[in-house]
């Protein structure tokens, strides 16, 4: 959350006060009052803070957020989120990335500014990292940080300190501002690094609850999208009290992993490869993962052309001509929906209404049992999920083709869904998302084994029951809960990375 500033006054009406000392008391002893307070308030508070539309991309409504809104993301799903970070006195756009639990910043002395060189880091050990296919050299130490707009401030974080790899490429992808944000489990952080950044936030109290919570947002409500480090400044949202009404357990290999029980398009299940979710790692099936800084959602060839097929057979997306309309040609579905090329609103009519449902069946709790094989979470998504404004004029088909053995969801999955991501009892919640409030669609749907959890105006009505898994099924009038609590995350083994495949889908 964002640190609530907190403006003190003391008037002293001196004609009232015969003693001038008594006046230096009463203002010793209030300030010591307020600052008493202050500890105390930064003792709870979390970090919310909002994102930040990206450069060069604007939305069209008003950014109306104020000190006690989130922390500000910029990007959209055609590239990562960020957010804004000070490191070591210097101002940088980090990337918001939940594959990598490291947080990774530029030299300081790789931009010119001040900072220490290379050889003057005592306590740093040197490191070789991979991020998107490309290897960096750098350090392993920690940076005074400092997060705009919250309490977050001057606080030592341990982080990844890259190099300048030549003359004109510094930093991530060559840019002088740019660094990673990640937020991932602690497997992921194998760098030397003594712990990852969010747990140190916790571990140090800085934050009460290892959680992340975030709201990615489509094209028309960027300003809309952020990030919640410790997630407990949580206000009602559509017919919810703002948590998460449903809950998957995520096994804690690295990734914010999702074991993907079915995958059904318009209602009918899709097959799904024989591989798929099958290959064990260091001990660990390699289930389906959330992805924040990865574009598109990606699926088995079988998946994405079960989708296609629905799409194109609906007869929903024509082309435009002077008189009449068409149906696309193969070529057209081919650049449409396997290049994933920009369908101009000048150039092709869209009837949402006849576009197919697209549901993703997960189970509730990890491992499966014969005892828990029905208890599952099931979102389903509507075209304007899978279908996607990129910019003023364009739409995307937002869904890519990926390995047959697990799936990906990325950002696009999450433009509509408010997530949840509790580090300490390793799992993701599913709640209302960015433009609940102005949906007519009726999507995304957020279901349990029983019954549709959200939107609200499907809900039944009777009284709502908690299960033992965290998963809440809601009254139509929202409730208040506490906020919840957090224990330390244990360390387990390491694993291997899956990203290079991945990284070359997009």
């Amino acid at each position: 959350m964002l640190t609530v500033t907190l403006e003190a006054a003391v008037v002293i009406n001196g004609s009232h006060l015969v003693d001038p000392k008594l006046s230096i008391t009463l203002l010793d002893t209030m300030l010591i009052t307020l600052e008493c307070i202050l500890i105390a308030l930064q003792a709870v508070a979390a970090v919310r803070l909002a994102l930040h539309p990206p450069s060069g991309i604007t939305s069209q409504s008003n950014n109306r957020l104020s000190k006690r809104s989130p922390v500000e993301l910029s990007g959209d799903i055609g590239q990562c989120f960020t957010m804004k970070f000070n490191v070591n006195g210097i101002n940088l756009n980090l990337r918001v990335d939940s594959d990598v639990s490291d947080v990774i910043i530029p030299l300081p002395s790789s931009i010119n500014a001040v900072g220490l060189a290379p050889q003057s880091i005592s306590s740093g050990n040197p490191v070789t990292i991979k991020y998107k296919l490309k290897e960096y050299n750098g350090f392993s130490s920690t940076a005074t940080v400092t997060i705009p707009g919250t309490r977050i401030t001057g606080v030592n974080l341990p982080v990844i300190e890259i190099e300048k790899q030549s003359a004109s490429l510094v930093g991530i992808d060559g840019t002088l501002e740019q660094g990673v944000f990640g937020f991932g489990y602690s497997l992921l952080s194998k760098h030397h690094t003594s712990v990852p950044a969010i747990d140190a936030l916790y571990n140090d109290g800085v934050i009460p609850n290892n959680e992340i919570g975030i709201q990615l947002c489509p094209y028309d409500m960027l300003q809309e999208s952020f990030i919640n480090i410790g997630n407990t400044d949580i206000t009602a949202k559509c017919g919810t009290n703002g948590k998460s009404v449903a809950w998957v357990q995520s096994q804690s290999d690295g990734y914010f992993s999702v074991n993907i029980k079915s995958i059904l398009v318009n209602g009918k299940r899709v097959d799904l490869p024989a591989e798929f979710q099958k290959k064990v790692e260091n001990g660990h099936a390699l289930y389906s993962y959330l992805h924040t800084c990865l574009t598109y959602m990606h699926f088995p060839k079988t998946v994405v052309t079960a989708l296609v097929d629905a799409i194109v057979g609906s007869g929903a997306i024509t082309i435009k001509r002077i008189k009449l309309k068409r149906k696309l040609y193969p070529e057209e579905i081919d650049d449409v929906f396997l290049e994933n090329s920009l369908m101009s609103q000048s150039d092709y009519n869209i009837d949402w209404s006849k576009l197919p449902s697209f549901t993703i069946v997960m189970f509730a709790e990890t491992p499966v049992t014969d005892d828990n094989r029905n208890s599952v979470v099931t979102i389903t998504l509507g075209p304007r999920d899978y279908i996607q404004k990129i910019n003023s004029e364009d739409f995307v088909f937002a869904v890519g083709v990926g390995p047959n053995d697990y799936a990906v969801l990325g950002a696009s999955f999450m433009t509509r869904l408010g997530l949840t991501f509790d580090r300490a009892h390793k799992r993701i919640g599913f709640g209302p998302g960015c433009g609940c409030e102005v949906s007519t669609d009726g999507y995304p749907t957020i279901s349990d084994h029983y019954q549709v959890l959200w939107p609200s105006s499907q809900l039944p009505k009777q009284p709502s029951t908690s299960g033992s898994d965290g998963t809440f099924i809601r009254r139509r009038k929202p409730t208040t809960t506490t906020n919840q609590v957090a224990v330390p995350e244990n360390t387990h083994h390491t694993v291997n990375s899956r990203k290079q495949t991945l990284n070359k889908l997009e």
